[in-house]
């Protein structure tokens, strides 16, 4: 049974005393040693108010995704990626393949998880064509760890080698709800969108 956090939880929190500690010795002008990329991205991640949930496996991941949705009280949601079909019979509410807005929650894959912001980059083959905006307001993201990557140019460089032929449109990054840059912005598709990952170790 996944745990809330689970072992990122775990590296982030011994993360931000180390850091703590090396500021009070060292200064707080001193530079920060460079982080692995799965302590990155949980660290900006979290610290912008996204939520998220370390499954061991896929069949961990489903049932953290039952309960959370069971928790906030959703009776259905809408899954918009067709690679996530076959989770429609696994979990344990009423599901749709079409956003029409009797659900308020949208259930999606991502292409990478950018370690330098904390943001999730996602496409049309995720969203069913449309716009982050067009989505319902909370966001259920399913990741895998190897879709860490260092920087947004790394996701890019990712889709462009993935999909050679058929490039997706509609590439967005979507960021957590107190993240900086997000609050500052005027207009921005991931204002007020609930984010929560799930997060899967990769089989060996």
């Amino acid at each position: 049974m996944a745990k809330s956090g689970g072992f990122f939880s775990k590296l982030t929190s011994t993360f931000r005393k180390e850091v703590a500690s090396s500021t009070s010795e060292k200064g707080k002008f001193a530079p920060l040693e460079q982080l692995p990329l799965d302590e990155k991205f949980v660290s900006q991640f979290t610290e912008g108010g996204g939520n998220f949930v370390y499954c061991a496996n896929k069949i961990d991941a489903v049932t953290s995704l039952s309960h959370y949705c069971s928790e906030q009280g959703w009776k259905g949601l809408f899954i918009s990626s067709p690679e996530l079909a076959e989770w429609e019979n696994k979990i344990t509410i009423k599901t749709t393949f079409q956003n029409d807005g009797q659900f308020p929650i949208v259930l999606s894959a991502c292409e990478a998880l950018i370690a330098f912001n904390g943001g999730i980059m996602v496409h049309g083959h995720h969203t069913g064509g449309r716009k982050l905006a067009d989505l319902p307001k909370n966001h259920i993201l399913i990741a895998f760890t190897s879709q860490i990557v260092a920087n947004l140019r790394d996701g890019m460089t990712a889709i462009n080698q993935k999909y050679r032929e058929h490039r997706p449109g509609n590439i967005a990054v979507i960021r957590a709800p107190h993240d900086q840059n997000v609050e500052l912005a005027a207009a921005d598709p991931n204002k007020d969108r609930t984010v929560f990952l799930i997060l899967i170790e990769d089989e060996a």
